[in-house]
């Protein structure tokens, strides 16, 4: 491993030397806010990342993502270096609504910063920039280096092309690191529940309750038995392959009608496609029970994020990481699963991949949401040596 007490100290001076640079950086990004559905807004954010890039020489494209969805922004570092890209990948649209806040909301109290998607995953992004910065620094030319970053995952690029895109400048990879936001505890991600959304669709007779009530077959009603048989497919035991939640319920017009419309979306949430597959077939029975007559019920498959899947290939990337950062003194504390969705799924099945790379911190997609100030600077400090010692991820 490429390791020295010289080399660590040069890494550390530049870091500490460029410490305001790096924060406001992060600064600037978050005060270029933007959730999907805003892309006036993200379309600055996206300029503005290509300025930053390009300031450092870097190979830049701002790639299509469709009509409604904000650009991919992607930059490349030794682009005409032999062997396979280290790629940082993330997204820099939020859950939050431009101004929503305020006019500039970030903000730094006692080594917490606050803001919106200063965590998620903002702080991810600096880090990676400034990784790059410090290669730069270095010398370091010994293999490519891409930066790809979507502007829609919050809503996992519905209507767009971003999908296509991640799998594009991932297929072929040395390894990626996705920099979603680290929890305080220190574990970064090898594995991450699929996340599918269904409606089901119940249409009964609608009737006036007075005069012709029996005439009426109440779709409501009939969903109510579909909602207690939908809550009952997830399995009992807590440590469960999947789970499946109704969560929004629509129907009925007025107190005079029985309706004969009913919807409800339903969230589930799953390890593995073989657990999807087990899903689907319970909810499946539950939709062709009819209790209700002349009633209908069909489950729609709405939006699909598939699982991170705990691989052979992602164990030995963390590994690596994990070893990295146990010869630098570095904070990773170990490998964890976890149930939110990111494009970590998208990349190529037997593609190398970390995630949760980013900036440590918590309350994610609240309002409270923070991050650790130091967090930014070790991340920049590990990840630099993470690719130094590209070939290790071979």
């Amino acid at each position: 491993m490429l390791y020295t007490q010289e080399l660590d100290s040069k890494i550390r001076e530049y870091i500490d030397a460029n410490r305001d640079e790096a924060l406001a950086f992060w600064k600037d990004l978050v005060n270029h806010e933007g959730q999907h559905g805003e892309k006036e807004y993200l379309l600055q954010t996206a300029g503005f990342l290509k300025t930053k890039f390009e300031e450092l020489g870097l190979k830049v494209d701002v790639l299509d993502a469709g009509e409604n969805n904000a650009p991919v922004v992607t930059a490349l570092l030794n682009p005409d270096a032999p062997g396979r890209p280290v790629v940082f990948s993330g997204h820099y649209d939020t859950v939050f609504a431009a101004l929503s806040r305020g006019k500039d909301p970030f903000r730094v109290e006692d080594g917490i910063v606050y803001g919106p998607g200063c965590c998620d995953m903002k702080g991810g992004i600096a880090i990676a920039y400034n990784v790059v910065k410090t290669l730069i620094h270095l010398g370091f030319r010994e293999c490519p280096v891409r930066l790809f970053f979507v502007g829609d995952e919050e809503v996992n690029h519905i209507g767009g092309t971003a999908i296509s895109l991640i799998k594009e400048y991932t297929t072929d990879i040395l390894v990626a690191f996705n920099m979603e936001n680290r929890y305080e505890s220190g574990e970064v991600c090898v594995g991450r529940k699929g996340d599918y959304e269904y409606k089901v669709v119940t249409r009964g007779v609608g009737s006036h309750p007075g005069h012709a009530f029996d005439a009426g077959r109440n779709a409501i009603e009939e969903m109510a038995y579909k909602i207690i048989g939908l809550q009952q497919c997830t399995p009992k035991e807590k440590d469960r392959d999947f789970s499946v939640s109704v969560d929004v319920i629509r129907g009925g017009t007025v107190t005079n009608v029985i309706p004969d419309y009913c919807e409800v979306m339903v969230d589930v949430r799953i390890r593995s496609l073989d657990a999807l597959a087990e899903a689907e077939r319970r909810m499946n029975e539950v939709i062709a029970q009819q209790h209700v007559p002349d009633t209908t019920t069909e489950l729609i498959l709405c939006d699909a994020m598939p699982p991170f899947e705990n691989t052979p290939q992602v164990n030995e990337a963390y590994a690596t990481l994990k070893a990295i950062s146990d010869t630098i003194g570095s904070n990773i504390t170990g490998p964890i699963q976890v149930g939110g969705a990111s494009d970590s799924a998208h990349m190529p099945a037997g593609t190398k991949i970390v995630c949760q790379c980013g900036v440590m911190g918590g309350l994610t997609h609240n309002i409270g949401e923070y991050a650790r100030l130091d967090s930014l600077y070790e991340g920049i400090r590990l990840f630099t040596f993470a690719v130094l010692n590209h070939q290790l991820f071979e």
